[in-house]
């Protein structure tokens, strides 16, 4: 007698594919997953899961369109599912609608009020709105939630320093270290709060320690670049500028100080041409054309540089230093009348802004 032998066949569901999604995703796979998610969104296009997976994948791959619109459809299918609140702002984050992921991580933090993740990417957010102070309010929160994290010390420092308060962001930086002696981020922007007090040699070696520990990190070298630039060490800089940009051919404020450091040593044409890069990266960076009209002034271009120095001022109408260098340009054109307009609006908003070292000098022209 004999037996038939029958082929088995195994009839994966959605689940199987989620499954296997997420084993792709956290392989770093992440093409494969979407794949995977596909597949479990047409047997089951009720799931919030394959889609929340498939729109976290496509962030991974910088598809954030793509990922928001997955989080939509995850958070219509389960209006209470938290990550894909979160995600979603993490993915406008990406996009620069800080305003919209801050609704975002708002609504995780409602649902799950010791959310740690949420309340992390809501200081980010907001620091990036420049709003510090609301920012440190959230940092504060998830260090009382995870109070070992080096990572919330070091941004919650960053925060700090922006706001001034350099010995506080120090503190922070100094706990960063405590908790993690490795953090590069740590020592760098500890480095940076003590060359804005002055402290530009103690300065130097915590970014040379953030550089030892992460030589392929473009910030760091930028930082340290800027520290020797305000210690008159202009080749040492350019040097340092030079390395970032190597790094990171796209750094745009390495390309501006380098192009400042050429300025300040008279190389103006290749000064006006790190200038003309950062146009090209950020069409709407003020402080390229201020800086670019400035070298052309110094060649004896003062019509181009009034050009400059007008786009500056449209860019940002409140720019005081554009206003004042458009004076002494028109002053050398011998437009005295527009040149004293210029100086009154320079002065007025330096007034504004209680800044008493650009009064003073704004005040030596007029």
């Amino acid at each position: 007698m004999t037996k038939d032998n029958f082929a088995r066949t195994t009839t994966k569901t959605a689940k199987d594919y989620v499954d296997k999604g997420r084993e792709l995703f956290n392989q770093k796979d992440y093409s494969s997953a979407i794949s995977n998610f596909d597949k479990a969104i047409h047997i089951d296009p009720t799931s919030a899961l394959a889609y929340h997976g498939r729109g976290t994948a496509r962030a991974y791959l910088g598809r954030h369109f793509d990922a928001i619109s997955d989080f939509d459809e995850a958070i219509r299918l389960d209006p209470n599912y938290i990550d894909a609140h979160n995600n979603r702002g993490s993915a406008k984050m990406d996009l620069g609608q800080h305003l919209e992921a801050i609704a975002d991580f708002d609504e995780a933090i409602r649902l799950n009020p010791n959310y740690i993740d949420a309340y992390y990417n809501r200081a980010l957010a907001k620091n990036e709105i420049n709003q510090y102070i609301e920012a440190i309010s959230d940092f504060n929160a998830a260090i009382h939630l995870v109070p070992d994290d080096a990572i919330f010390y070091t941004d919650r420092g960053i925060s700090k320093s922006r706001l001034k308060q350099y010995t506080e962001a120090i503190s922070d930086f100094d706990e960063a270290i405590r908790l993690d002696p490795n953090l590069a981020r740590a020592y760098n922007n500890r480095g940076i709060a003590k060359r804005r007090m002055g402290q530009h040699f103690a300065a130097l070696t915590d970014i040379d320690t953030a550089i030892r520990l992460d030589p392929k990190d473009a910030v760091s070298y930028n930082s340290r670049g800027a520290t020797k630039g305000e210690l008159g060490h202009s080749e040492a800089a350019i040097s340092d500028f030079d390395e970032a940009i190597r790094l990171d051919s796209e750094f745009v404020t390495a390309y501006i100080n380098r192009a400042l450091a050429k300025s300040l040593i008279g190389r103006y044409f290749e000064a006006i041409s790190d200038f003309d890069t950062v146009i090209r990266l950020d069409p709407n960076s003020y402080q390229a054309y201020n800086g670019r009209a400035i070298a052309k002034a110094e060649l004896g271009h003062s019509e181009a540089a009034i050009t400059d120095f007008d786009e500056a001022i449209h860019k940002n109408p409140d720019y005081i230093e554009a206003y004042f260098n458009r004076g002494i340009s028109k002053i050398e054109l011998g437009h005295e009348v527009e040149a004293a307009q210029d100086f009154q609006k320079a002065l007025s908003l330096a007034q504004e802004a209680g800044d008493e070292e650009l009064i003073a000098q704004i005040k030596k022209k007029m």
